[in-house]
């Protein structure tokens, strides 16, 4: 496919009909793909801990309007802001993306959910409600969306065991320890409290400040050692730690791991068009999925699994060559000496054989090698055009390196 071509194409690619626009819903443009997409993910096979936190897309332009959200603390600050729900493994299973005021438009709450939660307790309580087997299954989530009632009510309504840190004037009125009295103490100090009636625990530890969180599952047994740096003797001493900050820390980092491994390798698909960022984003998405749950399967049987980047050149390559472009030529029906040819590349074989590779003058065209060079020097036994000057030498490249 030649360079126009696939700029015409990402021209006129649209996922919807705007003249079913009901000017409700802002992501109408990118709906029908992030629907779909998200189905997908729900079918796939569920772990039994899961994290809830925002995901970025990264987005500086200025055509999206408000949709386009600023977040100071992430490393993407700048973008379109997802609600996502990720296994331990960084397997995303569902998502919705922020949408203000319509956020929750089309989520179904109890009268007791819309009255005593907030926007951070309705989101873990929309993600969660499509867990397949809520029972005893475990949710972990920043100090955001955690709140007593959430805790709570995730436990006493749907059987979903939860743990987050949570904010000082969210713990109504609980009588625990100021930080000033804790921090006295020293690194590694600890209080908590519990309530049998109602199976809540909360727990303040003092690390480099003092850290709230709160359970309906786990408390400060069985209390265990870190190695933390002392600024004193300028080494590494071990400090207590309860239980719940080593059980926070081991599972919460499911959304981050799925962030870190799209960024790895993000589809770089500049437009000017707005939702073009969320589509590319969900591809990477679609990928790593799939790239997860290869590698899950793969160690279920006991053999190793390929790196990530090699897997999603597989996928592009088996993309590439797959008939489509032939039965869009045959549906259509145009005649295929219409359709230009795509040269392919020499093997490794007879490119690196260092025999008879000689230069012959053509008509200009793009290099095979550099992404912006135009030559007209052309390798008469491979048929490429490769860049043959005092600044680029592709055409020694291309023949010598693997």
């Amino acid at each position: 496919m030649s360079l126009k071509k696939y700029e015409n194409i990402r021209g006129n690619l649209h996922f919807s009909n705007n003249a079913e626009d009901d000017h409700v819903d802002r992501y109408f443009k990118i709906r029908p793909v992030m629907e779909h997409l998200r189905l997908n993910c729900l079918a796939i096979e569920e772990e039994k801990s899961y994290s809830i936190d925002e995901m970025m897309v990264p987005y500086k332009g200025k055509k999206a309007g408000s949709r386009r959200q600023y977040m100071p603390k992430k490393p993407t600050k700048w973008g379109f802001k997802f609600f996502v729900r990720a296994g331990n493994s960084g397997i995303v299973y569902d998502f919705f993306a922020y949408d203000g005021s319509n956020s929750f438009d089309h989520a179904e709450f109890t009268e007791w959910e819309n009255n005593y939660l907030g926007i951070g307790g309705r989101t873990v309580i929309k993600l969660c409600k499509t867990i397949k087997d809520k029972p005893m299954s475990t949710v972990y989530f920043d100090n955001w969306f955690t709140s007593l009632e959430l805790i709570y009510h995730l436990r006493n309504a749907y059987g979903i065991l939860s743990l987050g840190t949570i904010r000082k004037d969210r713990l109504r009125g609980q009588n625990i320890v100021e930080d000033k009295v804790l921090k006295k103490k020293g690194r590694g100090s600890y209080v908590m409290i519990s309530d049998n009636k109602n199976k809540l625990s909360i727990v303040k530890w003092v690390d480099n400040d003092c850290v709230n969180l709160a359970s309906s599952y786990c408390g400060e047994e069985p209390v265990t050692s870190i190695l933390r740096y002392n600024k004193d003797v300028r080494e590494k001493r071990p400090v207590s730690c309860p239980h719940i900050i080593k059980e926070y820390n081991k599972k919460m980092g499911g959304v981050d791991k799925a962030d870190m491994l799209i960024s790895l390798y993000r589809i770089a698909l500049k437009s000017k068009k707005w939702y073009m960022n969320i589509f590319s984003h969900l591809i990477d998405i679609s990928l790593n999925n799939a790239w997860l749950v290869y590698k899950r399967e793969m160690q279920e049987m006991g053999d190793n699994s390929i790196p990530l980047k090699r897997f999603r050149i597989q996928i592009a390559d088996a993309l590439i060559k797959s008939d489509t472009r032939i039965k869009i030529v045959i549906d259509s029906e145009i005649p295929a000496e219409i359709t230009k040819p795509i040269v392919p590349r020499p093997p490794p074989e007879m490119r690196l054989d260092g025999i008879n590779h000689l230069p012959d003058i053509d008509t200009q065209g793009r290099c095979r090698l550099c992404i912006k060079g135009k030559t007209m020097i052309k390798c008469l036994k491979c048929d490429v055009r490769l860049c043959l000057t005092q600044k680029k030498k592709c055409f020694l490249q291309f023949h010598t390196q693997k």
